[in-house]
């Protein structure tokens, strides 16, 4: 039997995905995906780590040191001493980190908009539930 989830899923991700790129370029916001990502984890995390960064976003700890210099570079995050482990700091969102967030969390909310378009509220919810579920599984190993 075929099934359609993959190429649909794919479909939905890689649209997403480019829409919001473009739409980021057209804003003239200089920020890569994984830096999106990173941002949205550092915002619902206080006392955020690298190692929580490296955990949520499943990359190996020597990725998201190259990603946190580079964000800390371009003056969306800096790091503050961890007062109670001297060998960790915290990662925080700077003030042009913040709004950067802010105008991302438009954008993003934008495309969703026009992704429900024309759904009722009810398959907004089952998709949210069946997509949750379908994280949670992948999650479980």
């Amino acid at each position: 039997m075929y099934n359609d989830m993959p190429d649909t899923f794919l479909a939905l991700t890689f649209k997403f995905k480019s829409a919001t790129l473009k739409a980021v370029k057209a804003a003239g916001i200089d920020i890569v995906p994984m830096e999106i990502q990173t941002l949205h984890v550092i915002h619902r995390r206080d006392n955020c780590t690298a190692a929580y960064i490296s955990e949520q976003l499943e990359r190996d700890k020597g990725q998201i040191a190259r990603l946190v210099r580079e964000m800390t570079e371009k003056g969306y995050i800096h790091t503050v001493p961890n007062p109670e482990d001297t060998r960790s700091k915290f990662i925080k969102l700077t003030e042009f980190g913040q709004q950067t967030l802010s105008r991302m969390l438009v954008i993003e909310n934008d495309i969703i908009q026009r992704m429900q378009l024309s759904l009722t509220t009810e398959q907004i919810e089952m998709f949210n539930e069946v997509a949750l579920a379908m994280t949670q599984n992948l999650s479980q190993q």
